[in-house]
């Protein structure tokens, strides 16, 4: 496969074609949801094919998600599309602006395989609705899934618009090689190091969905039930392996001994063998393991049922009395464990987030307003959910995204659409006329008044 010959083939196409209108998009993005819609069955034999979970994971986390943002860039593509007119100040008296949205060109789409069809297929939507021709690469992990949107991609689009390119990870390097105009990969913090540094070499844009060690705080106030519940399910939804899964918790040292018994009766209630997720492959497996045994290692003591488990399976637990120092907290988990940590004084642990890598989120549970409110303004991270975890991302109007370590630009409804566009500045002029005449050569004493007085804005 010449990738090279690839990206200039759509590269000519696209320059040579006339930009795509508003109904042409909709089109496009129409016969994507009927193809899903029509191959719902192949859809889901495809991901349990790559690994195991329970049906209603992949219909709450892949494909009715992915049909929702379908149909929310369908209701708003217009108001999207349209160009947005912009207020004159006082100073531009006599001129009118406005913002149009135009497809940025040629991009490339490097998707994960712990959600191999909603985060392959959702910024596909986003870049199409823009008006992009794109290149597709779906994870080497989830093979079945990547073959589906290969078979998919090829049977809605006859032109190579739209191209899928399957392969490992030197297939991928190859491709940030090449000088698209905006990349948007979704990923872990090293493989995006790469990546940005590959497209710099381009100046091309690039957006970063990372993943965050997601701090969780649990402090006295905390209603402890619904407080585990959510907890253990951030951490048995796709086995754990989800970036905006609770990394692990400090829990006030007054409520400790009641948050572990309701751990331990929680995690009694989920850890059935056809309730729980594979691990996605044993390279995976094995790093979790070697995660859990560097651990219990250092400190640390589990909370787990006796139970065996198929192979590539790991049953959700709990580690108490995990040191602040454990290696295990320098790690992003992405695996059904869940550390502990104590903790007496709350600044204590806002000082430990500090110096750390900002996160994707922090999951904050407590009655106390004073206490949130501390903790909002004082840390930094993609977002804050408060008694919740999770659901930040099913919110279409909030942005999703990370800060530096955790991720570059955001994404969400409107916001993915944006990071797929270069957002034109226009300014109309009438001929004859311009303000910033008052301050043509040659410099009078009175053109020296009025550049004292009035506020112009140039940079």
């Amino acid at each position: 496969m010449d990738l090279n010959q690839l990206f200039n083939n759509q590269k000519q196409l696209f320059l040579n074609k006339k930009k795509t209108d508003l109904r042409e998009r909709v089109q496009k993005i129409k016969k994507i949801r009927q193809w899903l819609k029509k191959n719902e069955n192949l859809v889901i034999e495809s991901i349990l094919k790559d690994y195991n979970k329970p049906l209603v994971e992949i219909y709450t986390t892949e494909f009715k998600p992915l049909i929702a943002h379908i149909d929310f860039t369908l209701k708003n593509i217009k108001k999207w599309y349209e160009p947005k007119k912009i207020r004159t100040p006082f100073h531009l008296l006599g001129t009118s602006s406005k913002i149009l949205h135009e497809p940025k060109g040629i991009c490339l789409i490097i998707s994960p395989w712990n959600y191999p069809l909603n985060l392959t297929l959702n910024p596909l939507v986003s870049s199409i609705a823009a008006g992009n021709f794109n290149f597709i690469k779906p994870s080497e992990f989830t093979p079945n899934t990547s073959e589906l949107i290969y078979k998919m991609i090829n049977e809605i689009f006859l032109e190579q618009e739209n191209i899928v390119v399957l392969g490992n990870e030197k297939i991928g390097k190859e491709l940030t090689r090449l000088p698209f105009n905006h990349i948007f990969f979704t990923g872990s913090p090293t493989v995006g190091k790469k990546i940005m540094k590959e497209a710099s070499q381009n100046l091309c844009s690039v957006t970063l969905e990372l993943g965050g060690r997601n701090h969780t705080i649990v402090d006295q106030t905390a209603d402890l039930n619904d407080t585990v519940e959510k907890i253990i399910w951030s951490k048995f939804l796709n086995a754990g392996q989800t970036c905006i899964a609770c990394n692990h918790v400090f829990i006030h040292k007054n409520i400790k001994h009641l948050f572990y018994k309701k751990c331990l009766d929680k995690i009694k209630t989920l850890n059935t063998e056809k309730q729980i997720t594979q691990i996605v492959n044993s390279l995976h497996h094995k790093r979790i393991i070697k995660l859990i045994n560097d651990c219990l290692e250092h400190s640390g003591e589990k909370i787990h049922i006796n139970q065996k488990l198929s192979n590539q399976l790991i049953p959700v637990f709990a580690i108490k009395n995990v040191s602040i120092n454990n290696p295990i907290l320098n790690e992003e988990i992405f695996g059904p464990i869940l550390p502990i940590i104590e903790y007496e004084n709350i600044n204590e642990v806002i000082n430990y987030i500090k110096t750390k890598e900002k996160p994707l989120a922090i999951y904050v549970f407590s009655k106390n307003k004073l206490l949130t409110d501390k903790i909002i303004q004082e840390t930094s991270s993609g977002g804050v959910v408060i008694n919740d975890c999770i659901i930040q991302y099913m919110n279409p109007n909030l942005p999703f995204g990370g800060v530096n370590h955790s991720g570059i630009g955001k994404s969400g409804g409107k916001r993915t659409f944006v990071n797929f566009s270069n957002e034109k500045s226009i300014l109309f002029q009438k001929p004859g006329f311009s303000i910033a005449k008052l301050l043509y050569p040659p410099y009078t004493d009175f053109k020296k008044t009025i550049a004292k007085k009035i506020p112009w804005f140039f940079n």
